[in-house]
Order: C-alpha cells, then sequence, then structure tokens
C-alpha cells in the first residue's frame, strides 16, 4: 500500500490498476447496482444479482436467506495474481479491561474457550466465519467441512492470507474514509469511466494526508 518507510503511496502501479479497473468493469460491463449491505445481501438472496462478495460471517446469514431456492455455491476470490497477490485478513481482538483479579481470571477463561479449538469450532458453525485456531479446522470441523464445503472454501485461501494494512498517523482512519469516497465515485457510476483518474486522484489525496516525517508510531 505504502514504500518501505510509509512515505509515499505504493498502490498506484499494476496492481493498483488491475484492482480499479476491475471494479470498472463489475459496474460497465457487469452492471452491479450500488447497494449498502443489507439491500446487496436481500438483492443476491432475491434471485437478482449473480454473485456476492462479503465477509464469510454471512454465509450463514446468506444460506438461511436463500432458503434453497437456488443452488448457493463459494469459490476462492478470483483473481489473486500469483505470485505476489494476496487476500488482507479482517481481524477482532478480545480485551479484558477487569481490575478485580477475581473477574480477570474469570474472563481470561472465557477468552480462552472462545479462542480455543472448541470455541472457534462453533464460531465457524453459526457464522461461516473462518476459525483462527487449526485444531478446530482440522480436528473439530473436519466433519463438518465434508457436509458444508461452502464453509472450507475461506480455509482452502489460508496460504493467501496477509495482514490487514493500517495507514501510519493521525489520519490513519480519515485515509481509509478517503479511499472509499474515491472508490464509491466508480460504484456509484459517477467516474465509472475514468477509473485510472481516480486512482490518480486517490493517489495525490492519500499522499497529502500521510506523515511528513518517517518512523510515525501507529
Amino acid at each position: 500500500m505504502l514504500n518501505a518507510d510509509e512515505t509515499k503511496v505504493a498502490f498506484d502501479g499494476p496492481e493498483g490498476k488491475f484492482a480499479i479497473n476491475m471494479i470498472a468493469r463489475l459496474v460497465n460491463e457487469g452492471g452491479m447496482p450500488n447497494l449498502d449491505q443489507p439491500s446487496m445481501r436481500a438483492a443476491f438472496a432475491a434471485g437478482k444479482t449473480g454473485f456476492h462478495i462479503t465477509s464469510t460471517s454471512d454465509l450463514n446469514k446468506v444460506t438461511q436467506m436463500t432458503g434453497g431456492k437456488f443452488a448457493l455455491k463459494t469459490i476462492p476470490f478470483p483473481d489473486v495474481a500469483s505470485p505476489n497477490g494476496r487476500l488482507p485478513a479482517g481481524g477482532n481482538v478480545v480485551l479484558i479491561l477487569a481490575k478485580d483479579k477475581a473477574k480477570r481470571d474469570a474472563a481470561w477463561e472465557a477468552v480462552k474457550f472462545w479462542t480455543g479449538a472448541k470455541g472457534a469450532a462453533i464460531m465457524a458453525e453459526t457464522t461461516g466465519y473462518m476459525p483462527p485456531n487449526k485444531v478446530a479446522n482440522d480436528v473439530y470441523l473436519k466433519d463438518f467441512y465434508v457436509k458444508n464445503p461452502n464453509n472450507y472454501t475461506a480455509v482452502g485461501q489460508l496460504p493467501l492470507l496477509t495482514k490487514w494494512y493500517a495507514f501510519p498517523g493521525d489520519n490513519g482512519l480519515k485515509i481509509t474514509d478517503v479511499i472509499k469516497d474515491h472508490l464509491n465515485s466508480i460504484i456509484s457510476g459517477a467516474r465509472a469511466k475514468e477509473p485510472e483518474a481516480v486512482l490518480a486522484d486517490m493517489t495525490a489525496d492519500v499522499q497529502k494526508l500521510l506523515p511528513k516525517t518517517t518512523g510515525t508510531a501507529r
């Protein structure tokens, strides 16, 4: 996303152009509608859209919403170009804030269960999320994946996963919003015919928001 010392935008190269042109193709050639998440999910479940790109956490909900009206199949994220193509993993965190030792100890037991093999397996079975636990995948969910191959697709993409990138400095969250706004100008149709111009403008706007010095703490 940025260069090695995080002082200059690096998403404006061939990979960035490939990605932004793909978004424009979804709009220009695929007729992708500009919908919010609930509307997008409902349109797909009603059979009004052909495919649905979303978080794995949506899988159980979408499966229930389709109700067997058509065959639902998950596939690996398309066109992740090798050898350097990657998928950023989302992330959740558990914090224990209790000051009382008894409460801290009790909370720690809960955290160990949630993140352990059994708890992670329950989470995977009830949402569609990929569990962050190898034992959960290899032992607890082995038979579950045989019966529910749609849930295994995410696990099969493990070799492609990389960390979620966080932009440095005080403007980190603002940069994310700037990128979203530029991408939405394509998805809304306003600038769908000029994706590389959008990329150039997005690059310039993000560059202005980066820290002026190196080594800025996140």
